[in-house]
């Protein structure tokens, strides 16, 4: 019976697909000012096939505000891709550009000093990085590697402070 289960999902994974609608060089649901010195902050943002084919945007407004706000500081695509996934869902692909500058994602900034909540314990640590927005890359004191780490289990501010 698993067999019958697993042929089952492999045919429905394979029947999965993913049609581009459109190709346009710039693209947004914001306004965009000219006077602002934009700069690119992700290129080929919301471009990888896992990305695509999880999109459950409705529209394509949708599609552009889920691409552009999962990077930090994100204001609009340019070179920006399309798709229709399995005739229903729309999926945006492109380059993210925004504001030049120290960007901030929900409350934390590169550079920001914080306390990370482990198995271990709490440790201290600096945002060396925003990676999007469910983590960022936090290097912790005594490390040379700074660690992947979710929001939701940093808190402003070095437990050592």
């Amino acid at each position: 019976m698993p067999l019958v289960i697993a042929l089952g999902l492999a045919t429905s994974m394979g029947c999965m697909s993913i049609r581009q609608v459109g190709k346009v060089n710039m693209i947004s649901t914001r306004n965009v000012d000219p006077e602002t010195d934009y700069e690119l902050v992700r290129s080929y943002a919301g471009g990888s096939e896992r990305e695509l084919r999880r999109s459950r945007a409705e529209n394509i407004e949708q599609a552009i505000d889920d691409t552009v706000k999962k990077v930090p500081g994100g204001e609009f695509l340019a070179n920006a891709r399309l798709y229709l996934v399995n005739e229903r869902y729309f999926a945006a692909e492109g380059d993210v550009w925004g504001r030049a500058g120290n960007h901030a994602f929900r409350g934390f900034s590169v550079g920001d000093r914080v306390s990370v909540k482990t198995a271990f314990g709490i440790r201290a640590g600096t945002v060396s990085a925003l990676r999007d927005d469910k983590t960022c890359f936090v290097l912790m004191d005594g490390y040379d590697s700074a660690t992947e780490v979710k929001y939701d289990i940093l808190v402003k501010g070095a437990a050592d402070e």
